[in-house]
């Protein structure tokens, strides 16, 4: 598997203090992140995902976004695509207005790398962004997010994929992978689901209970405090993951130790990569991760 992630712009990343959204309690006007130790985290992530045996492709940070207000949300590289891990990519939809100009550049960056590219469309209020979406190719299945989709953005991306089934997961949380990750066996087989039931809707929970008795895939429940938490009391986003056949990565070990014992059960291979840097502008592993 090829995995991108972003590089750092040359200037402090954020160096003037973030800018907050108002959906992503993460982000905390005027913060600067600490730049040596985001270099690190950096570094950790990409060592971790190569000793798997995962080849990461660095995407360059594009000159062009220093110089804007909200540029730096780039090295959120899930958000721009998605790819149906066979050579063709489907460039997404920001319905965030600021993070737009981003889908031109990494557009160019995928050519260059000779993947075959496809656009969403920008009319008839098609919205769509990776952060919302877990695709699982061997069953042919597409869990999103209902907050930045949009259902004609969601169905748009299914059919690209191609896949047999899109399941949607409603939460009023900005993305799907805040309060929900998938698990694979070592051979890609959908094997579990890890949810923060407190954060999705009964009628979500009850569609992956149908799943769940009509394939055997566990449900995994977790704590607010695995997921993005509360308005008061941020959560540690573990939940958050870079999920691929029998490996979880992941910002830090949930505290539920049902989930731990559940995952070692199922033979998942489980590491934790510090990202507390890039959870100040509101991301976690799988916002700065994205298979191709």
């Amino acid at each position: 598997m090829k995995v991108a992630i972003s590089s750092l712009p040359k200037s402090p990343w954020w160096g003037e203090g973030i800018i907050s959204y108002e959906d992503n309690p993460f982000m905390k006007n005027g913060v600067i992140p600490n730049q040596t130790l985001l270099i690190k985290e950096r570094n950790n992530i990409i060592e971790t995902l190569k000793k798997n045996k995962i080849e990461v492709i660095e995407f360059p940070f594009p000159k062009k976004l220093e110089k804007t207000k909200y540029g730096y949300d780039y090295v959120y590289i899930r958000d721009g695509f998605i790819s149906d891990l066979n050579g063709k990519v489907l460039i997404l939809n920001f319905s965030q207005i600021n993070r737009q100009p981003e889908t031109k550049l990494i557009a160019d960056q995928l050519e260059k790398l000779d993947y075959k590219l496809e656009e969403l469309s920008t009319k008839n209020n098609v919205f769509a962004e990776g952060g919302e979406f877990y695709f699982c190719p061997k069953d042919k299945i597409l869990f999103s997010g209902m907050n930045r989709n949009t259902m004609k953005g969601a169905e748009a991306v299914a059919s690209f994929l191609n896949v047999n089934q899109l399941i949607i997961i409603e939460t009023s949380s900005f993305h799907l992978d805040t309060v929900f990750t998938t698990v694979f066996d070592k051979y890609g087989n959908l094997r579990a689901l890890v949810f923060c039931d407190q954060l999705i809707s009964k009628r979500s929970i009850k569609n992956l209970e149908k799943l769940s008795k009509k394939t055997g895939v566990d449900l995994i429940s977790i704590g607010r405090e695995d997921s993005i938490g509360t308005k008061n009391t941020l959560g540690s986003l573990a939940v958050n993951s870079f999920s691929s056949p029998g490996l979880l990565i992941s910002s830090s070990q949930y505290s539920n130790g049902f989930a731990i014992k559940k995952l070692s059960e199922l033979q998942i291979i489980l590491e934790q990569c510090s990202v507390s840097q890039y959870q100040l502008s509101g991301g976690s592993v799988h916002c700065i991760t994205n298979e191709l």
